[in-house]
């Protein structure tokens, strides 16, 4: 009786494997676009305590990964003054922030600020109006600032109707150099999303009319000629120091 012959393996052919491929392609494109959607999402969520849902969305893990680093919640009950502020309760007076920066710059002595002391300041001096399509929703807008160290978290505060928060944020780090000291924005707030600096794009235009509002301030900075008047800022935990001195009168 004769052998039977070994069958060769078959290879798969050239339409199958493409159909593979698309299907892997399928799915994990499905996957980006709903891991970019839920972080949408939370970009619209109110501050403050997180709902059930969204708080085990922030705690699912795989080996000890969080899934959704970057969805967090921003916690503005501890900035400095704020419930008071916003009570009009509050027992602190605004600096005369403009005037004593002065005086300390013509003086050559550092100066230093409390934060409930510039938020105070901050929402005595400002009067921010939101614009554009969200104005109906919008009853009111603050802005704070956070100090940690060598950061600062400047952020704005809008309260939607229905009594829930939203606030977006942009953090600043400083760095010292040999020239004084440089500024970076690593990173940016936006509801419950915490995003890479180069997300700050998408609400610098509200910060950059921040700044142009307190252009009379930020000129103290610089003198006429556009030379620094500032050399040194220390930020620390609930404070900031502006010093005017160079490096080498510190020593």
């Amino acid at each position: 009786m004769g052998k039977k012959k070994k069958e060769e393996p078959r290879e798969q052919s050239p339409s199958k494997k493409g159909g593979c491929f698309k299907r892997l392609s399928f799915m994990v494109l499905l996957f980006l676009i709903a891991y970019l959607g839920l972080h949408i999402f939370f970009l619209w969520q109110p501050t403050g305590k997180a709902a059930e849902f969204n708080q085990q969305v922030m705690d699912l893990q795989v080996a000890g990964k969080k899934i959704f680093p970057a969805i967090q919640s921003l916690d503005i009950d501890k900035i400095a003054g704020r419930s008071d502020i916003k009570a009009g309760q509050s027992q602190i007076k605004a600096p005369l922030l403009p005037k004593r920066l002065k005086i300390a710059i013509d003086n050559g002595y550092p100066i230093t600020f409390r934060e409930e002391e510039i938020n105070a300041w901050l929402n005595e001096r400002l009067e921010i109006k939101q614009g554009g399509l969200l104005a109906p929703l919008v009853k009111g807008c603050y802005v704070w600032v956070d100090f940690k160290k060598d950061e600062i978290e400047l952020i704005m505060e809008r309260e939607l109707t229905g009594e829930q928060i939203h606030t977006t944020s942009l953090l600043m780090r400083f760095e010292r150099t040999k020239q004084g000291y440089s500024i970076s924005r690593p990173a940016s707030h936006i509801g419950q999303v915490r995003a890479p600096g180069g997300f700050a794009r998408l609400i610098m235009p509200a910060f950059s009319n921040l700044a142009d509002e307190l252009a009379e301030e930020m000129q103290l900075y610089k003198n006429s000629s556009g030379e620094l008047q500032i050399y040194d800022v220390k930020v620390e935990d609930g404070k900031i120091t502006l010093d005017p001195r160079l490096p080498e009168q510190r020593e």
